[in-house]
């Protein structure tokens, strides 16, 4: 069994194509088709189910996929921890909710980029599900997500205090009542969303059950829909003083409109140098806040 080999099975697995894998490794298709059935011949089993939309892992996949996973991070792990660490370099790959994205991490970003040039940072944006999800798969290194997040396998470096507040269309005066509630869309992004989750309890608390959901992927987009009457919409409150849009702001009573803001990471991964120095720069800035 090969690096190589795990590597187009890892990567077969995640894009579901063997095209689509192929393309990502630079390798030809046949290539990659070759690869996986001499690894099923010497596994002595069928990794994949082959249908008209492409590749899925059978059961022995998944299971397989788990432990191909695990072993090619040990090997990043292992060229990270016998480099030179005196300069960071190489590659950060980190994650964050897209309202985090937008308010927090500019000003954090510039300021790493200018202390460790070196360092190729990639950013995967996403609800707060998602991105646990791709940090235990060792996917991303960490990534900012709502919190608080109880997993044995993850520990938290940094918390940001976010105030929620609900959004409406500009006049909107009585939004708060359930009444009143009961007939707006919610504008939010897709499930897995826990600022979309904490509304939808709030909701539920109030017996409204019954509601039209309107899923987006931006926040800018979010905003502008609601303003526009769309629906509502809960958000950070800091993300209102960046936009330019005319909105109706709602604090939650209740204690609904608190929640923190964590940075996470697997707790048995190698904590690289270039990871290191980024939460020490997040670090700053969350003490910076508070003071």
């Amino acid at each position: 069994m090969e690096i190589r080999d795990l590597t187009i099975f890892v990567t077969v697995a995640r894009t579901g194509s063997i095209t689509k894998a192929a393309g990502q490794l630079g390798y030809v298709q046949s290539n990659v088709t070759a690869r996986i059935q001499h690894l099923e011949a010497s596994l002595g089993t069928v990794l994949f189910h082959r249908h008209p939309r492409g590749v899925s892992p059978t059961a022995t996949g998944e299971v397989f996929l788990r432990y191909a996973e695990r072993i090619l991070h040990l090997c990043e792990e292992a060229e990270q921890a016998v480099r030179d660490n005196s300069s960071p370099s190489g590659p950060l790959r980190i994650g964050a909710m897209e309202t985090t994205a937008a308010i927090r991490l500019p000003a954090i970003l510039s300021e790493y980029h200018k202390l460790y040039s070196k360092v190729q940072i990639s950013l995967l944006t996403g609800p707060t599900e998602h991105l646990v999800e791709k940090t235990l798969n060792f996917e991303i290194e960490g990534a900012f997500v709502a919190g608080p997040v109880h997993h044995p396998l993850l520990t938290d470096e940094a918390t940001i205090q976010e105030e929620l507040v609900l959004v409406s269309k500009p006049g909107d005066d009585n939004i708060l009542d359930p009444k009143e509630l009961s007939s707006r869309n919610l504008v939010v992004f897709r499930e897995g969303c826990s600022y979309r989750k904490r509304l939808e309890q709030w909701l539920d608390a109030h017996g409204i059950g019954h509601r039209t959901v309107v899923e987006l992927g931006s926040v800018d987009g979010i905003l502008g829909c609601v303003a526009a009457g769309l629906g509502i919409s809960l958000v950070p409150r800091s993300i209102i003083r960046n936009e330019q849009h005319d909105l109706s702001v709602h604090e939650l009573p209740d204690g609904y409109g608190k929640v923190p803001t964590v940075f996470i990471r697997r707790k048995d991964a190698f904590l690289s140098p270039a990871l290191a120095k980024f939460i020490a720069v997040v670090r700053k800035h969350v003490e910076a806040d508070r003071a």
